[in-house]
């Protein structure tokens, strides 16, 4: 099924956090106030990356968030709210195909 067919577009949201604690309380903001149907937290990435003219190597800790793009200004305003990195990354992505069962789901958890 398209993500569209039901007037909805459904997104995958991601952003990197420093700490465990940081990833849950994220995740737990975005699902309690149903801008967000769940949040996957992934322990463990290590990030290359320049930042203020310096390489840094560190390890993070990935959310992968499932929504719709009518919640995604609340979600990102949540996470800025919450983040504590200078420029936190903030990424949306289309899911153009899925099971309807899953649109479905995803729809009834957000408000």
């Amino acid at each position: 099924m398209e993500s569209s067919e039901h007037g909805l577009e459904y997104i995958l949201v991601m952003t990197t956090v420093g700490s465990e604690e940081q990833a849950l309380t994220i995740a737990n903001a975005l699902v309690y106030k149903k801008i967000a149907a769940c949040v996957n937290t992934v322990p463990a990435i290590r990030s290359v990356y320049r930042f203020k003219g310096r390489v840094w190597d560190d390890e993070e800790y990935l959310l992968i968030i499932k929504s719709t793009t009518v919640h995604y200004d609340e979600i990102e305003k949540t996470i800025a709210a919450l983040h504590n990195y200078e420029i936190p990354e903030i990424l949306s992505f289309p899911m153009q195909k899925g099971k309807p069962e899953f649109f479905n789901w995803i729809q009834e958890s957000v408000r």
